[in-house]
């Protein structure tokens, strides 16, 4: 399946996301299974989760991975067989690549992304993710955000060595990654069988530009895998800013325009079933991609044509974001738990909704466009005018790179 054939099939997933919005928000009935599904959620789970991934000290995309302890081999193993054990409904695997030198990839490497898979009456997927690696480097986000010259991301002489400088992450993204593992064993363990497949990912080469992201979107593509909506949660456990002001009750959702795009349909549906579900705290779309001169895994599957939204905690403490003071101090079990059941109201009622109808014809070209009712449309043209420029990851030929 091409990249054009992907953006074609967006219409689709607005079409769903539209049709959830309409009639049961307006009864303000709740479905009793998702509720108790979304109450599932441990603040205890969570903590224990977030220590077990500050204790491997860095997880770094870049780091060992022959300790057993220690660095990204040990964690991504953590991962795998933790999630393995809620239930023998999730089919858990990595998502491996072979990646070859190129930009923040300092050496040759194999990236894995941790995956759940919990199967659902049809083959379309929603996705709750995160991404498990981290950085650190000298002044950190803190310091490059007042303007201050970035500091060196391998402290060892030798460029290509591993990057084994500690790197706790416990926020960004541990509590991303938490909240993904906490919610595959909620949704796995809730006797609720979906309709959509669901998909609980911990992303790796998040810091070195969305790369296992991207990947993974890429391979949906060739393989012709339906995903739907992706919820990516990066940064979204602390609920003081660096300022001092503290908000545990709401978190911004940043989703790329138009206003009627289905990643910002994706918004509002995230908005308007999270208030009905977790009424004390309240989801702020925000209508940009993603932060000022920030990025998020969302956009990567945004660049390929998928509906994705992102979860940005209200007031980041840019002191603590790549760098060693991102440690469990720097997080609020509370306000995380609030966020991931967020994402489970959002996610099951989605995952409960019917397929989507389809919008396009057999030739793949859509059948709802928005030019005015009795105009002759002109499906090549159409199909002209509604490209976009290659993702920058292409463009830089990461495909063409990858070993074989």
């Amino acid at each position: 399946m091409s990249i054009a054939r992907a953006r074609r099939l967006h219409p689709a997933a607005g079409a769903l996301i539209a049709l959830c919005l309409s009639s049961p928000a307006q009864s303000q009935e709740l479905d009793p299974q998702i509720a108790k599904l979304v109450a599932a959620v441990s603040e205890e789970r969570l903590g224990a989760i977030l220590r077990k991934l500050e204790s491997f000290e860095t997880r770094s995309t870049l780091s060992s991975t022959t300790s057993t302890t220690r660095g990204i081999g040990a964690a991504r193993e953590w991962i795998r067989a933790e999630m393995q054990s809620y239930s023998p409904k999730l089919q858990v695997s990595f998502d491996s690549y072979q990646v070859l030198k190129q930009g923040r990839i300092n050496r040759d490497v194999e990236l894995r992304n941790v995956m759940a898979v919990l199967p659902g009456k049809t083959p379309r997927r929603i996705y709750i993710s995160g991404h498990y690696d981290t950085v650190a480097f000298e002044g950190g986000q803190g310091n490059t955000n007042a303007g201050g010259t970035p500091g060196a991301r391998n402290p060892s002489a030798d460029p290509g060595a591993p990057l084994d400088n500690k790197a706790p992450g416990v926020n960004d993204d541990g509590s991303g990654t938490a909240l993904a593992i906490e919610l595959s064993r909620v949704f796995s363990q809730s006797g609720i069988e979906f309709d959509a497949t669901l998909v609980f990912m911990a992303h790796v080469g998040e810091e070195q530009g969305l790369v296992g992201a991207w990947l993974h979107a890429k391979r949906a593509i060739d393989q012709k895998i339906p995903i739907q909506a992706v919820l990516n949660n990066d940064i979204v456990g602390n609920d003081t800013g660096g300022s001092g002001i503290k908000d545990g009750a709401t978190i911004r959702l940043y989703s790329e325009g138009p206003e009627d795009s289905p990643s910002r349909s994706l918004a509002r549906f995230v908005q308007r079933w999270g208030a009905l579900y977790v009424p004390s705290h309240k989801v702020r779309p925000m209508s940009r991609p993603d932060r000022f001169g920030r990025g998020g895994d969302h956009s990567a599957y945004n660049q390929l044509g998928f509906a994705a939204v992102g979860f940005r905690e209200s007031r980041e403490n840019f002191t603590r974001q790549h760098d060693v003071r991102d440690t469990f101090e720097g997080v609020s079990l509370p306000y995380l738990a609030q966020n991931a059941r967020v994402n489970a109201a959002a996610a099951a009622t989605l995952a409960s909704a019917p397929p989507p109808p389809s919008v396009v014809n057999d030739r793949g070209q859509p059948t709802i466009t928005r030019a005015p009712l009795g105009v002759r449309r002109e499906p090549h043209l159409e199909a002209f005018a509604g490209r976009r420029r290659l993702p920058h990851l292409l463009a830089r030929g990461l495909g063409a790179r990858l070993a074989a």
